[in-house]
């Protein structure tokens, strides 16, 4: 859980550092996107090296060289110079989080053989990475605007210091050591090339809306797509001649591994632009401070952790299918209200988003944590930890896609409102309101494409569902 909270809190305990970092480094615009931007790139390219590697060299080993990583790029980060160095130190960090961050899921899925454990393992996971995202965003703004010892933004990375380094004395007695069964050749080569399909999809979705889609990066995504064609080619023929493959046969034959990774991609793409809308309204819109701003989605966190731990409950009553349905239907309704109270009450804004807000961090709850362990339940030990590397990678890219796509709705609107002379509130509200319209679309989407995923019974993954899938 240490590993899941301190790689979660970093995506975003910066955001609301930048402007401090910026001027004590005398940064220039695209640095300070780097120091963010970097940290998301390397933590999304290498997710699914970083589960392979866990299943061939031994998963707490890689959690532990992993943590080991992430401790001394935190401490790299806060004795940073120049902008130069806290970008290397931000790139590093994140490769490191991409190694331990793989190996959360794979050692609850094989440490925990009671499937009522399991359940509630992944819950609290659930819960942990609800609060770390909103924690990075109260403690950013807190300690930047405390200047605790006269070190402005550095203690926003320094904190992870002492935290890795006590889970680190902790892990070899709290945490079991398992791998695959049978010793497999790493597909190097694979990894690479792998990297830098991803590499050249992700620096575009990443960068795109920032530096205004200049050609060069447009043109990067076709190229992608060509790039990652050929890898997924490359690696269906190796699996089927039984060479070392980064990606496994088992994973690429299996309907609700492959159903399941595109649902929670699909979800998944709501969620980021939904809070950076959110975000922008309150800031931009409402002229919240920073810590303000954060501490607004302490409600949705809050029915996250809520939802998170009472989905196992839920799941041995009626089944998975009809909860992780429910959640995405609740997400898409969500969505729906929030889109209504803010063409309707435009006023009430934006206390008349909370109860939304909670409907949503309820639907978050029933949906992503239940999702993973849905999907892995149907996968063979000996490739959990690929597995998860791959699930937690579709997140990742899912959050750079949703970001790029559903907030251009979200600009289109806002520029026709400037442009008609609206004021700022006025301008981010419609913003906010069309970009709800289209997580409600994409989130009814997931719910009906949930339908046709093959999960196995409910009864192979939680403790007590002997009614089947429903």
């Amino acid at each position: 859980m240490t590993g899941a909270f301190i790689a979660m809190m970093d995506t975003f305990i910066v955001n609301v550092a930048a402007p401090s970092i910026q001027a004590d480094l005398r940064a220039g615009t695209a640095d300070t996107e780097l120091v963010i931007a970097g940290y998301t790139l390397t933590y999304a390219v290498g997710l699914i090296a970083g589960g392979r590697l866990g299943d061939v060299y031994g998963r707490r080993r890689m959690f532990a060289v992993g943590l080991a990583g992430f401790t001394l790029a935190s401490l790299a980060c806060g004795l940073a110079a120049s902008a130069g160095e806290l970008i290397a130190a931000r790139l590093v960090q994140g490769a490191a989080a991409a190694l331990l961050s793989p190996q959360v899921l794979a050692i609850i899925r094989t440490s925990f053989v009671d499937r009522r454990q399991r359940a509630r393992a992944f819950g609290l996971m659930g819960a942990v990475q609800a609060l770390a995202s909103v924690f990075g965003q109260i403690l950013g703004g807190a300690v930047t605007q405390a200047d605790v010892l006269g070190l402005g933004w550095r203690p926003v990375f320094l904190i992870n210091v002492p935290i890795g380094l006590a889970a680190l004395l902790l892990v070899r007695r709290a945490v079991p050591e398992s791998r695959a069964a049978v010793a497999e050749e790493t597909d190097w080569g694979g990894m690479l090339f792998g990297g830098v399909a991803l590499v050249v999809l992700l620096v575009p979705l990443i960068e795109g809306q920032q530096l205004g889609w200049p050609g060069w990066l447009v043109g990067m995504l076709p190229v992608a797509v060509v790039v990652l064609a050929v890898f997924l080619a490359v690696q269906v023929r190796r699996a089927r001649r039984g060479a070392a493959a980064l990606l496994h046969a088992e994973l690429l034959a299996s309907g609700a591994f492959t159903g399941g990774a595109v649902v929670v991609l699909l979800f998944s793409a709501t969620m980021t632009p939904l809070y950076l809308g959110y975000t922008i309204l309150l800031q931009e819109g409402f002229g919240d401070s920073p810590l303000r701003a954060g501490l607004a989605f302490a409600p949705l966190a809050m029915a996250v952790a809520v939802s998170s731990f009472a989905a196992g409950r839920f799941i041995r009553r009626v089944g998975r299918r009809v909860v992780l349905a429910a959640g995405a239907v609740l997400h898409g309704v969500g969505g729906g209200v929030a889109l209504g109270v803010s063409l309707a009450a435009p006023g009430a804004l934006p206390n008349g988003l909370l109860p939304c807000m909670v409907v949503l961090g309820v639907a978050q709850g029933l949906f992503v944590t239940p999702s993973l362990n849905a999907v892995l339940d149907g996968v063979g030990e000996a490739h959990i930890g690929g597995a998860s590397g791959i699930l937690t990678a579709m997140q990742r890219l899912g959050n750079a896609v949703g970001t790029a796509v559903l907030m251009l709705p979200f600009l289109a609107a806002y520029e026709r409102a400037r442009a008609g002379g609206a004021a700022p509130a006025k301008g981010y509200t419609e913003a906010f309101a069309a970009l709800c319209g289209a997580v409600t679309l994409v989130s009814l989407l997931t719910a009906a494409l949930l339908c046709r995923v093959p999960f196995g019974r409910a009864g192979a993954g939680w403790a007590g569902a002997s009614s089947g899938d429903r």
